[in-house]
């Protein structure tokens, strides 16, 4: 009788122990708080979040920033569903992230979403609150085509000097040429370009990718990085350019993921000389993302 009620409780403890690590959503690459590794923080499709997860979101970064050194965020497109909804929906956007004035340097572009459908000034509401007035204050602005279609950022992240151009979905040629003079200016910085299609849900380019590869990307030696968003998923392509130069294309957009708020947090790490991609919510505290993928968690040798 005994035996049979010690093996009963090891039965018990058995199922306990394993429930609760199947409770556990484990990662292999946390977030880290160290003061030699800056963060940057990778949002992109929020046109489902609601006030609240806007607002906890963008409260969560102010709150984590000297935790982890989030010292930029990146937003691209995408922000609301309906690009000529009557103002609700953007104010609700631009509430939100003018709390990071001051406080975290951040950039926005519109994707297809943002644009006014059927509209002559597709992008005449998303300039109303996304336009040249929202830097006009930033030290780190550098100049814009058409009010925000296209904009340019100039950041010092940990111990690298950047240049980050945004372009809005549908460039015209003028946004093209505004970021190929842009990066030529600053060829001593790195180059991030941030656009808003650019690579299928399983990380090719598409037809958008292929046109900013060969317009933008090659001619541009000093783009290391580019950042999408558009297609469900999450992950990291290499595309090499060169026989010593490969560029490094992520895509994060959680518009179908398994958590509230999860975005993708870019941590720099200049001693290892890594580049890690954690998907995150800083809402539910969870790293599962896409449980049904293993790319929105990689760690990979910094492109620059």
């Amino acid at each position: 009788m005994a035996k049979k009620i010690m093996s009963l409780l090891l039965v018990i403890c058995l199922i306990i122990i394993l429930s609760a690590c199947d409770a556990k959503v484990d990662t292999q690459y946390p977030l880290i708080s160290d003061k030699n590794i800056h963060t940057i923080a990778f949002i992109s499709d929020t046109q489902r979040f609601s006030e609240k997860t806007f607002n906890d979101v963008y409260d969560s970064l102010i709150k984590d920033k000297d935790t982890y050194n989030i010292e930029y965020v990146i937003h691209t497109g995408d922000v609301i569903q309906e690009g000529d909804d009557l103002d609700s929906e953007w104010k609700i956007a631009k509430d939100a992230m003018r709390k990071l004035d001051g406080v975290i340097p951040y950039g926005v572009l519109a994707g297809n979403h943002d644009q006014e459908i059927n509209s002559e000034t597709p992008f005449a509401r998303y300039s109303t609150y996304f336009g040249d007035s929202t830097y006009e204050t930033c030290e780190y602005f550098a100049g814009s085509y058409s009010d925000c279609r296209a904009h340019a950022q100039l950041l010092t992240i940990g111990e690298t000097d950047f240049v980050f151009v945004y372009i809005s979905d549908g460039p015209d040629k003028g946004c093209i040429d505004f970021a190929n003079e842009t990066f030529a200016k600053y060829s001593d910085r790195v180059g991030v370009l941030c656009t808003h299609k650019y690579l299928e849900e399983d990380l090719s380019l598409d037809d958008m990718g292929e046109y900013l590869l060969k317009k933008v990307v090659e001619p541009n030696e000093n783009i290391k990085l580019v950042l999408c968003g558009h297609e469900s998923g999450a992950g990291f392509v290499e595309t090499k350019i060169s026989d010593d130069r490969t560029v490094v294309q992520i895509m994060a957009d959680y518009q179908d993921a398994n958590n509230e708020g999860t975005l993708m947090y870019l941590q720099i790490d200049n001693e290892s000389k890594t580049l890690t991609g954690i998907s995150y919510s800083p809402i539910t505290k969870s790293y599962e993302g896409y449980k049904d993928i293993d790319t929105d968690q990689f760690q990979i040798k910094l492109p620059w």
